[in-house]
């Protein structure tokens, strides 16, 4: 868990593939989305196929960094590539 950011109660919304027996949501306590990705186990190599998007809006770059408020919803959606 990062110690530069207090921790804050967040709501996730799981895709199927993350979900492993927690079901669709989820609350936990974090404080940037790297937390999260720590928590749920994304590694660098498994990060890049799934989105991350923080009350609606959908974070681009730098997940690991965006801090994260009480309250606030993160859904994270499976990455997908047209051809």
């Amino acid at each position: 868990m990062s110690m530069l950011y207090p921790l804050c109660r967040v709501t996730i919304r799981l895709p199927e593939p993350l979900r492993e027996g927690r079901g669709s949501v989820m609350t936990i306590d974090a404080a940037s989305l790297g937390d999260i990705i720590a928590r749920l186990d994304l590694g660098d190599e498994r990060d890049e196929l799934f989105n991350f998007a923080v009350n609606g809006e959908l974070v681009l770059h730098g997940e690991k960094n965006v801090v994260l408020k009480n309250g606030d919803e993160v859904e994270i959606v499976v990455a997908f590539a047209g051809g």
